[in-house]
């Protein structure tokens, strides 16, 4: 009886070839997760959408009512759904070496309400950061990663704002950094026999300044996911990830003295820990994988008053060729 468990033990977690899995593809909510073999090509389309509810300061929640106590403070925002399309091609000329470019289109909206009642929206939308860059395998778990970040997003969208009118809208309303910088990633990957374990370590640094005379912070995501195979066509997973993001440096110019914490620089840093379930689809034989994936953000300590997360959406399809 003891032998049976420690071979089922063994067995479960002996490594095995991963071509033909299900759980092949690391939940669609990570980026740069696998390498393709020689010839491969890949064209991916994903749909993210981001709710934003309620402000922190620290690890506290505010109500608008809160943050309006602050004297220097007489609009406050509400909530935020950021909506991101992006689309993807991967290509390798080698088993080592994989390149990839992606583009993305932004969609924002941000509720307020002013210290009288008044309440209202503003909107902006618009081809956000890009980049391109390439990955290289190490050996059978680990790959590394290197991106270009191409300054394709506008930081000088206007809206129109009660009181003055037709103006530049506050950093969380532009569409990206509108800088050059890099982003490098080291992932890991191990299949056994009845599951999968997969981490990725991945950083954006920008450099300069934008147009509008400033430059994002820093920003590092820890992420961390199980997978477990169902038939040889689905799998379930479960990731945990860890950001940590810096203050805007700089100052747009063209920012109104606006008495909204949104205009602040100093009040965009912030600590993140969210939890999500996956679900993969990969069609056997072929070359289509699906993905959807629903997060909740467990924990965050802002710089702020400043919007936290609530939950998060990743869906997509990947086609290679």
């Amino acid at each position: 009886m003891k032998f049976s468990i420690l071979s089922l033990i063994v067995a479960a977690t002996l490594p095995v070839a991963a071509e033909t899995r299900s759980d092949i593809y690391a939940p669609i909510g990570v980026m740069g997760d696998h390498l393709h073999t020689k010839g491969k090509l890949m064209a991916s389309y994903r749909y993210m959408f981001m709710s934003m509810d309620r402000n922190y300061d620290g690890s506290s929640s505010l109500s608008p009512s809160e943050v309006l106590e602050d004297p220097s403070f007489m609009v406050s925002p509400t909530d935020m759904d950021m909506e991101m399309h992006m689309f993807g091609l991967m290509y390798s000329p080698t088993d080592k070496l994989t390149f990839m470019a992606m583009l993305n289109l932004v969609e924002l909206s941000m509720n307020h309400v002013r210290a009288d009642g008044l309440k209202f929206n503003t909107r902006s939308s618009g081809v956000g950061d890009s980049s391109i860059g390439a990955l290289y395998r190490f050996n059978d778990h680990f790959h590394g990663g290197l991106s270009l970040l191409l300054p394709t997003a506008k930081v000088n969208r206007r809206g129109f704002i009660p009181g003055p009118g037709e103006t530049q809208l506050p950093y969380p309303m532009q569409l990206g950094a509108g800088t050059w910088g890099i982003s490098p990633t080291l992932t890991y990957r191990s299949f056994f026999k009845r599951w999968s374990f997969g981490s990725q370590l991945s950083a954006r640094f920008q450099f300069g300044e934008n147009d509008q005379g400033y430059r994002l912070g820093e920003r590092y995501e820890f992420t961390t996911w199980a997978a477990v195979p169902i038939g040889e066509s689905f799998s379930l997973s479960f990731r945990t990830t860890l950001s940590d993001w810096d203050n805007i440096e700089g100052v747009d110019e063209d920012l109104l003295n606006l008495p909204v914490p949104t205009v602040r620089a100093d009040l965009r840093g912030g600590t993140r820990v969210d939890a999500s379930l996956g679900l993969n689809y990969r069609h056997p034989g072929t070359g289509i994988g699906l993905g959807v994936e629903l997060g909740k953000t467990l924990w965050q300590d802002l710089a702020g008053p400043q919007l936290g997360s609530d939950w998060t959406l990743n869906a997509g399809v990947r086609l290679s060729f």
